[in-house]
């Protein structure tokens, strides 16, 4: 199958290699031609424009070939697909989205001239035939990347091509190197600066909105940059939003940091290592995650914000991101590994995964677990707590902050004694939210359904994938009141009757959809007997 891939790859850019010595034509003579834009509301994705069949011929220019194209002062580069219907001679058409980018709408003229065919094709092929890149040769491919010079097929092959054949230590520290060097890098001009990385796939798994204030509070510099969510009900950008604006550039992400030593942003709304995510754009229709690429996206973030010593938790388990123990082990190691090259001092946690974290699942939910927990209040989960302040340990021990075996009492301590949560709402002001947030005024959806137990038992798992489909069936995460909000969990005994959690939306349809969605989704399962789906009298 592999094998297949790649002959096919390969066939791909030989044919637009082919097409790129095709000659003639006054745009193939270094000429430039005018043609009115023909702007279409789709949103193609791939860097694709149309021209007429007939002058393209003309021109010397054939599918596949690469033109650069001016409107206004913006340039950008286009691959050509012609038509001899779509478009007539004198005129090109643009998608939505590139003609966005240009700020170019009908009728608006277009330079057009010829452009190269990239020197990163060369590479790409290199390794798809197994040979080994060097550090000049990657550092082109990204470059290129981010000058829009690649294709989505050409990107594609080099993810396939890294995924089937791998990529060396010292191939993946170049990778490393180039991601973070293709945008902004921040430099606080402080020491030591610290952060965490979560492999993900764990519903409620909010330890980042704790784990920040414990370390600012302890005197350490975190520049936190988070996702948001893609599959899951919510990412730690969505939660944080609840309290705080989290989209900012550099400039104000450095304020934020110098003040308060913390802060909790957007990573899309800062130019930190920009070129990982064009590549995870490409990986993900296929869920294509090579190990080498998948760690050299990690570290390429840890090192844009400066970080010298950074925790990585990899959670394992049935159902998560990383059910092979083993696996997860050779993952660590490689992090090891490379992070030591790259001048990092890492520490990597194999957790488990296997089912959620905390007891709210969506932004609004999540958010009053981690104000609950620290603040103080008991209903702070307390697998919740106890995660972020191993996480936290593990960084104030691997600095030098506390001597090795008391970073989780030090954790505990600043939690407890009430500065973490002092900290989060000074993070919460800098971030231009509201420092006096009351718990009991956020955004929690107004319309509730109960999921009970419909025999007595012991729970032996809950899914963390399935509790997130329902969450986002409610709403979540754009509605952030929507969720689901766990009662019991993994090892609890239940009784006939006892609530395992509740289905919350802002609206009555979105809730009804939800409690639709059980009768096909089986989120909790009672002494390996499953259960959850929909049943008379609101039980399952």
């Amino acid at each position: 199958m592999f094998t297949d891939v790649i002959l096919m790859a390969k066939k791909i850019i030989k044919n637009e290699k082919k097409a790129e010595g095709v000659v003639g034509g006054s745009l193939r003579d270094g000429g430039i031609i005018t043609c009115k834009a023909k702007v279409i509301d789709i949103e193609a994705g791939a860097r694709a424009v149309v021209l007429n069949e007939d002058q393209a011929k003309a021109e010397g220019i054939y599918l596949g070939n690469r033109v650069r194209l001016k409107s206004e002062g913006k340039e950008s580069i286009a691959i050509v697909d012609v038509s001899d219907h779509m478009v007539k001679p004198g005129e090109i058409l643009m998608f939505a989205d590139s003609a966005k980018q240009m700020n170019v709408k009908n009728g608006d003229n277009v330079n057009i001239w010829f452009a190269h065919r990239p020197s990163s094709i060369d590479y790409i092929k290199k390794k798809m035939d197994g040979k080994p890149l060097n550090e000049s040769e990657i550092k082109t491919i990204i470059s290129e990347l981010m000058d829009n010079k690649l294709s989505e097929v050409e990107l594609a092959c080099f993810i396939t091509s890294v995924y089937v054949r791998g990529l060396s230590p010292e191939e993946t520290v170049s990778l490393t190197n180039a991601i973070c060097n293709s945008g902004e890098t921040l430099d606080l001009g402080k020491k030591p600066v610290v952060d965490k990385h979560c492999s993900g796939g764990v519903a409620g798994n909010r330890t980042t909105m704790l784990l920040v204030p414990i370390i600012a509070a302890a005197g350490l510099y975190i520049p936190k940059t988070s996702s948001r969510a893609i599959t899951s009900a919510a990412g730690t950008a969505d939660t944080m939003e609840v309290l705080a604006p989290v989209n900012f550039d550099i400039d104000e992400m450095r304020e934020t940091v110098l003040k308060t030593h913390g802060c909790m942003v957007w990573g899309g709304g800062v130019s930190l290592a920009p070129a990982d995510d064009k590549l995870i754009r490409i990986r993900y229709p296929l869920s294509l995650d090579p190990r080498e690429a998948l760690i050299a996206s990690i570290l390429a973030k840890k090192k844009s914000v400066g970080a010298e010593y950074v925790v990585i938790d990899i959670p394992t388990g049935r159902g998560s991101k990383h059910e092979d123990t083993v696996a997860a082990q050779g993952l660590a190691q490689e992090f090891l590994e490379i992070g030591a090259k790259l001048g990092m001092k890492i520490e990597v946690l194999i957790t488990d995964g296997s089912d959620p974290i905390g007891n709210g699942i969506g932004p609004g939910l999540e958010c009053r677990d981690v104000l609950w927990a620290l603040s103080g209040d008991p209903r702070g989960p307390a697998d919740l707590i106890d995660k972020s302040c191993q996480l936290a340990g593990v960084l104030l021990e691997l600095c030098g902050k506390v001597d090795k075996g008391k970073g989780y009492s030090a954790a505990k301590l600043l939690l407890e004694n009430g500065k973490a949560y002092k900290k989060m709402l000074e993070i919460i002001d800098a971030q231009g939210g509201n420092p006096k947030v009351k718990i009991d005024d956020l955004p929690i959806g107004q319309y509730k359904y109960e999921v009970k137990a419909d025999k007595d038992g012991r729970i032996s798992h809950a899914d963390n994938k399935i509790l997130s489909k329902i969450a986002r069936a409610a709403g979540a995460p754009k509605s952030p009141g929507a969720g689901v909000y766990l009662h019991a969990e993994k090892g609890d005994k239940v009784k006939k009757g006892d609530v395992l959690f509740e289905i919350i939306s802002d609206t009555e349809g979105k809730l009804d959809f939800a409690i639709k969605s059980l009768e096909s989704l089986e989120p909790i399962e009672l002494q390996k007997v499953i259960i959850g789906k929909i049943g008379g009298n609101n039980q399952v």
